[in-house]
């Protein structure tokens, strides 16, 4: 008999992730205010920078992830749960390691930003600021996806990393779509260090984190049971 669709538990993931994003998307704005200082990076020195392929950071990466957990609701609902559930928990820490810790952008990410950008202060953190910030609706119709406020310190640890590389634990290698989800991760990832986005230490930060995470559900028994690929 086939099991019913966790509707409750998939409802109940969106909501606590989103919650999550909000929570992360907060503190990044407020380590906006507090100015860190640029760190030399080997793979930077090694790679030049492409800053005009930034633009598939968000209009690419954020509409791939969408699709991946919308195809993972219809086709793998309790891996879906899993990945909304560990995910939620990947966007506070990094929301919190962001926040006590300023590191300002890499130096081309910097050359490339506006200077109006790079002078947010506490008192222009309003109501509406946060509100288009917690919803950047832009980026489905060629905006940056950071309408509010072009976040420049999210860097420790990569967002972009940790989010398409959760998906790789949450399906596990023997399922059908592992393939199609590694490919987009290693996409992905490439686009970071070819428009120096982040420093390679958030990116290889995200694999420790997002790997800790997981397996620390996994451990407590705070995963969804799974169905079979």
């Amino acid at each position: 008999m086939r099991k019913p669709y966790p509707w409750g538990a998939i409802l109940g993931g969106v909501g606590l992730h989103y919650l999550a994003y909000m929570f992360m998307q907060t503190l990044c704005l407020l380590a906006e205010t507090r100015r860190g200082p640029s760190l030399s990076d080997r793979m930077h020195e090694w790679i030049p920078a492409h800053r005009e392929f930034s633009v598939f950071n968000a209009t690419i990466w954020l509409p791939g992830i969408i699709g991946f957990i919308l195809l993972l609701a219809i086709l793998r609902p309790g891996k879906c749960v899993n990945y909304l559930r560990v995910g939620a928990a990947v966007s506070v820490c990094r929301g919190i390691f962001i926040y006590v810790t300023s590191l300002g952008p890499p130096t081309a990410l910097l050359q490339d930003t506006p200077a109006a950008m790079l002078s947010l202060t506490m008192n222009d953190i309003t109501w509406p600021l946060l509100l288009r910030q917690w919803f950047p609706f832009d980026v489905f119709y060629g905006g940056s996806g950071l309408s509010a406020a072009y976040l420049t310190q999210d860097l420790f640890f990569s967002g972009h990393t940790a989010t398409t590389v959760l998906f790789l634990f949450a399906l596990g290698r023997r399922d059908f779509w592992f393939s199609p989800a590694l490919a987009f991760h290693v996409f992905t990832v490439g686009l970071l260090f070819l428009t120096h986005e982040h420093y390679t230490i958030d990116i290889l930060g995200a694999y420790f984190v997002t790997y800790a995470l997981y397996a620390f559900f996994e451990k407590r028994r705070l995963l969804f049971a799974t169905e079979t690929a």
